[in-house]
C-alpha cells in the first residue's frame, strides 16, 4: 500500500467516524430526542447522588412525627392518656386541638431548645381559645419559632391557575416590626420524571408562575431557608440542587433524620429516661411535622422516597454546609447538541490518528471510561455534574462506524491480498503475509535474502510439442503442473513462475525462519515432485499418453528479491547468482541422468544424514569458475559405496581405477545414471587426461 493510498484511507476512515457522529447530532436537533439525552444525563447524576456522602447528619436537627403511634396513641393505657390534659386532645381525631402544639412548644422551649419549626400550614382559624394559646405561645419565643406557609394554585377569572401564597393566620405573626419567621414548604419536582432534585431557597411570586421577577418584587424563604438564616447561615440564592446524605448504597436518604414520636413529648417516662428530663433538646432544632401515611407528604428523590420533613432537614444541612450539585448546562437544551458535537468531531480526529482497528477500538474505549471517570470524579470531589452523554453518544457512533469501515476495508483487502498471495506461495504463507501484510511490503521493495532455488523442467517437451495434439498436450502439462505446484505449496514454497513446461520455485525470499528447515523443505519437495510423477506417467501410460521426464535443480545461496516488472505488469521474484546456478544445476540433470541434483549449500544446510544423499560430483558450470559439488538422492546398498570409492579415484586422477570402481557400480546398480556418465567420462580422460587435473569436471554447455 503506497502512502497516498495509506492516507486517503485514513481520510475516508475519519471521515466515515464524523458521519457516524454526525447522525447523532443532526438527531440532536429533535427536541425530543434532545429531552431524551437530558434524561439520560440526569439518571447519570442520580446514580452519583446514591453514592455515600453528602452533608453529614447534623445531630442538631430533629425530626418530631406526628407519626401513627401518636395519631392513635394505641401504646399507652386510656386511663393514663384521659388524665393527661394534652394526651386526652391528642385522642380526638386529627386535626388536634393547636394547644397540643402549644404545650410541645413551650415543653421544647424550656429544655433549650434553639429552634422549633412547625412543619404545619395553619392558616385557618380553629377553635378561638386552642388560637389564642397558640398565639400567645409563639409571642413568647418568637425568636425561636418558624412556621410554615404554603404556595397553592389558585383559579384565575380566565380559568388558568397560578400560585399564590397562603401565610398562617395574622394572628400568628405578631407585630410588623419583628414578625415570626415563616417560610414556605413547597419543593417542585422534575416536571419529566417527578422525582425532587432541587429546593429553591428564595422565590418570587412571578418565578412561581414562569415569570422573571419584577424590580424590587418581594422575596419568599422557604421553610430550609428560614431555619439557615434563624442559625446565622447565609441563605442560598435561588434554586439548588441538594446533595443528599446518604449513608450507604443499601441504607435510602429515608434512613437520615428518622422522625420521632410527637406523642413521646407528653410520656413523662419518656421525657425522663429517654429526652433527660428535656437535657437531649437543648440547642437542638426540632421540626414537628407529618410522618404517617395518612398525610401523603412523601417525594420521590433520586435516593428514595422521602417525608416532606425530611427533605426540609436534608435541605437544612446542605445549605448549611454550601454542599449543593451544580449542572451548570441542566436547563440548556442545546447542550446535548454541542455535546454530540464535539463527540463526533473526537470520532473523527481519533480515527484519523490511530489507523490500526484494534488499538483504534482500545483508544476510544479509554477515550469512554476517561469521560466517564472524568464525570464521576467531578461529581464525586467538586459535585459537579456536566452532562455528558450527547458525547458519549456520537463519539460511540462515530467510533463504531469508523471501526466497521476499517474492518470492512481491511477484510476486502485481505481477500484481494489472500487471492493475490495464493498465486505463487502456499496457502499457510498466504495466511502469514495477509496477517502481516508489512513482510510482503518489506519483501517487495527489493532486498537481499539467502533463498533456496528449485528449477524443474520437462525432458524434450519443445520437440514434443511438435508431434503431439496442442489440446492434448496443454491438458496433460496442466495436470502435471497443477500437481507440482500443490507439492511446492505443501513444502511451504513460493511458486516464482512458470516458464514454458518449467517450474521456478523459493524458500525464504518472503518469510524469515531457519535456514536448515527450508532447506529440507526444498529437498522433501523434489522428492515428492520425482514421486507424484511416477503416479502420473502410470495413470497416463493406462490412458496411451506418452510419459512425462523431468530434471530437477536446488541451490541455496544469495539472490535479490522484489516485485520485479512495469507498472503495467509486476510479479514477486528472485534474481541474481542463485538463481542462475540454480537453473544451471537442473540443465546438469540431463547431462549426469538423473532426475534430482542439488548444490552442497543446501545439502549441507539440511543437515541430513550422510546415507540419504549422494555425492554426485564436483562441476564448474559455464560462466562461472568456482566449482559446485553436486549432490543426489541415495538408494543405499552396496552400490552407494563403490560409487563413492569410484568417484574418490576420479577426482584424484586415477581414471583407471574409476572406470573399474564405475563398472562395479553399474553391475550392482544398473542404469544408474552418474555412474554411467562418469564411467564416459573417466574413459575419455584416459585416453586424453588434462594436464592440471583438480578433480572437477567442466561443462561447456548450459
Amino acid at each position: 500500500m503506497t502512502s497516498s493510498s495509506s492516507g486517503s484511507g485514513r481520510w475516508r476512515s475519519a471521515l466515515v467516524a464524523l458521519g457516524g457522529g454526525v447522525l447523532v447530532v443532526v438527531a440532536m436537533l429533535v427536541p425530543e430526542v434532545a429531552l431524551r439525552f437530558m434524561e439520560f444525563d440526569r439518571r447519570m447524576g442520580d446514580q452519583m447522588l446514591r453514592r455515600p456522602g453528602g452533608p453529614p447528619e447534623r445531630g442538631d436537627l430533629v425530626f418530631m412525627g406526628i407519626d401513627d403511634a401518636s395519631l392513635t396513641l394505641d401504646s399507652l393505657d386510656p386511663e393514663r392518656v384521659a388524665g393527661d390534659p394534652v394526651l386526652s386532645m391528642m385522642a380526638n381525631r386529627f386535626p388536634w386541638d393547636r394547644r397540643v402544639h402549644a404545650a410541645a412548644i413551650e415543653r421544647l422551649m424550656e429544655a433549650g431548645a434553639r429552634l422549633v419549626v412547625m412543619d404545619l400550614v395553619m392558616s385557618e382559624p380553629s377553635e378561638p381559645e386552642a388560637d389564642e394559646a397558640m398565639a400567645a405561645v409563639i409571642e413568647k419565643y418568637r425568636d425561636r419559632v418558624v412556621l410554615a406557609s404554603v404556595l397553592t394554585p389558585v383559579l384565575r377569572a380566565d380559568g388558568s391557575e397560578e400560585f399564590s401564597m397562603k401565610d398562617p393566620l395574622d394572628l400568628f405573626f405578631g407585630d410588623m416590626e419583628t414578625p415570626t419567621r415563616v417560610g414556605y414548604v413547597n419543593f417542585r419536582p422534575h416536571a419529566l420524571d417527578h422525582l425532587v432534585r432541587d429546593a429553591r431557597y428564595v422565590t418570587t411570586h412571578s418565578e412561581e408562575n414562569g415569570r422573571e421577577p419584577l424590580p424590587g418584587e418581594t422575596e419568599y424563604r422557604s421553610l430550609a431557608a428560614e431555619v439557615i438564616d434563624a442559625l446565622g447561615g447565609e441563605v442560598p440564592d435561588g434554586t439548588k440542587g441538594l446533595r443528599y446524605h446518604v449513608k450507604d448504597r443499601r441504607t435510602l436518604a429515608s434512613e437520615v433524620y428518622q422522625p420521632i414520636s410527637y406523642h413521646s413529648l407528653f410520656v413523662e417516662e419518656d421525657w425522663k429516661h429517654r429526652y433527660g428530663g428535656g437535657e437531649w433538646f437543648k440547642g437542638k432544632v426540632v421540626l414537628i411535622g407529618p410522618a404517617a401515611a395518612r398525610f401523603q407528604d412523601a417525594h420521590q428523590t433520586p435516593v428514595g422516597l422521602l417525608g416532606g420533613p425530611q427533605l426540609h432537614l436534608q435541605a437544612v444541612a446542605c445549605g448549611m454546609a454550601g454542599a449543593f450539585v451544580r449542572k451548570p448546562f441542566e436547563e440548556w437544551d442545546a447542550w446535548p447538541f454541542w455535546m454530540a458535537v464535539c463527540g463526533a468531531v473526537a470520532a473523527g480526529l481519533g480515527k484519523w490518528l490511530v489507523r490500526r482497528p484494534m488499538v483504534g477500538f482500545v483508544s476510544a474505549l479509554f477515550v469512554v471510561c476517561g469521560v466517564v471517570a472524568g464525570y464521576y470524579l467531578l461529581a464525586d470531589l467538586k459535585d459537579l455534574m456536566i452532562g455528558v452523554w450527547g458525547f458519549l453518544a456520537a463519539f460511540g457512533l462515530g467510533t463504531v462506524s469508523g471501526q466497521s469501515y476499517d474492518l470492512l476495508t481491511e477484510r476486502l483487502e485481505k481477500g484481494r491480498l489472500h487471492r493475490q498471495f495464493r498465486r505463487f506461495v502456499s496457502r499457510d504463507v498466504a495466511d502469514v503475509l495477509v496477517q502481516n501484510p508489512g513482510i510482503y511490503q518489506t519483501a517487495a521493495a527489493g532486498r537481499k535474502r539467502r533463498v533456496v532455488v528449485l528449477f524443474s523442467d520437462v525432458r524434450g517437451f519443445t520437440a514434443r510439442s511438435e508431434r503431439s495434439d496442442p489440446r492434448e498436450l496443454v491438458g496433460q502439462l496442466n495436470e502435471y503442473l497443477t500437481e507440482m505446484v500443490s507439492i511446492v505449496f505443501k513444502h511451504s514454497g513460493t511458486l516464482d513462475k512458470f516458464i514454458g513446461d518449467a517450474v521456478m520455485a523459493h524458500w525464504g525470499a518472503l518469510e524469515d525462519g531457519s535456514e536448515a528447515v527450508r532447506a529440507r523443505q526444498s529437498i522433501e519437495a523434489g522428492k515428492e515432485m520425482i514421486e507424484r510423477l511416477a503416479a502420473l506417467n502410470a495413470g497416463w501410460t493406462a490412458g496411451g499418453r506418452e510419459l512425462f521426464k523431468i530434471g530437477i535443480g536446488v541451490h541455496l545461496g544469495e539472490a535479490v528479491a522484489g516485485e520485479i516488472g512495469s507498472p503495467e505488469k509486476t510479479e514477486f521474484g528472485v534474481i541474481g547468482d542463485a538463481v542462475n546456478l540454480a537453473s544451471r544445476i537442473e540443465g546438469l540433470t540431463k547431462a549426469f541422468g538423473s532426475e534430482l541434483l542439488v548444490s552442497e549449500s543446501v545439502v549441507e544446510a539440511a543437515g541430513l544424514p550422510e546415507e540419504m544423499m549422494r555425492k554426485i560430483a564436483r562441476v564448474r558450470v559455464k560462466g562461472r569458475e568456482t566449482p559446485v559439488t553436486l549432490y543426489g538422492l541415495a538408494s543405499g546398498g552396496v552400490g552407494e559405496a563403490r560409487y563413492a570409492e569410484a568417484l574418490g579415484c576420479f577426482e584424484a586422477g586415477d581414471f583407471w581405477a574409476a572406470v573399474e570402481g564405475f563398472r562395479e557400480v553399474l553391475r550392482v546398480m544398473p542404469g544408474d545414471g552418474p555412474a554411467g556418465r562418469l564411467l564416459e567420462w573417466a574413459e575419455g580422460l584416459i585416453v586424453e587426461a588434462p594436464a592440471n587435473w583438480d578433480g572437477v569436471m567442466t561443462m561447456l554447455e548450459k
